[in-house]
């Protein structure tokens, strides 16, 4: 074999060798990917979120929130850490709502949509998901889990607090200057008194919100797997 055809093929030989690794290194790279998408997150009881959809979610907020290229890496580590507390804390919520016997029901979801569209011009509503690529479908579904946890904190949170005549009182004397202060000491069945009534629960709630989420907390198997957290975050 000549020398330069001997040298030539050594060369090519070494070039298919770079692209080989190169393949198997992409090949296992993916492969990993795969098995990361596949693999679970977080874990409340039986219920899990997977490292997929946590990805599906994160992409979903960096397009509202995107951070560029230069920003600090960090903000990309707390906005995912963020998000990680955020479905712990959905997965806690839908456990307590299963024990409860809780749902939205399809009429209950229906009422909630057509209050929201009400405030778009006709067509505008459509055109808005379409702009932002949402599939109605999935945001009708986000919009069922967002009621349902809200139902869970008003039925296991608001309405076990107790309220007292002077809590009342003060709350008309914050929001209502130009009533008698007094009045809220009955306790009446009118609009207003019920609209206070339920500003005041609902203020007593977000107080006492962590204690009682941490309380279920407490109650649940909760396991963070760890590993994949670490590829998530790049540690």
């Amino acid at each position: 074999m000549k020398p330069e055809l001997e040298k030539s093929l050594t060369g090519y030989g070494w070039l298919l060798g770079v692209l080989c690794i190169f393949w198997l290194t992409a090949a296992g790279c993916e492969d990993r990917r795969v098995q990361l998408a596949a693999a679970s997150l977080v874990r409340v009881n039986d219920r899990s979120i997977m490292v997929g959809e946590f990805n599906r979610r994160f992409d979903a907020v960096s397009a509202e929130f995107p951070v560029s290229e230069e920003t600090d890496s960090g903000i990309e580590k707390e906005m995912k850490l963020r998000l990680l507390h955020q479905l712990t804390e959905e997965l806690i919520l839908f456990e307590r709502a299963e024990e409860l016997s809780l749902a939205i029901s399809d009429r209950e979801l229906a009422t909630a949509i057509k209050a929201i569209r009400v405030d778009y011009p006709e067509g505008e509503f459509e055109k808005i998901l379409v702009e932002q690529a949402i599939v109605y479908g999935e945001w009708k579904e986000q919009l069922r889990m967002r009621l349902l946890k809200e139902k869970v904190v008003r039925e296991d949170l608001e309405m076990s607090l107790s309220l007292t005549p002077e809590e009342v009182s003060a709350s008309y004397e914050a929001n209502f200057p130009d009533r008698d202060a007094d009045k809220g000491r009955k306790l009446s069945d009118t609009d207003t008194d019920k609209k206070v009534i339920k500003l005041v629960r609902r203020q007593k709630a977000q107080d006492a919100y962590q204690t009682w989420l941490l309380d279920l907390k407490a109650r649940y198997d909760v396991e963070i797997n760890a590993t994949a957290w670490e590829e998530l975050i790049g540690s």
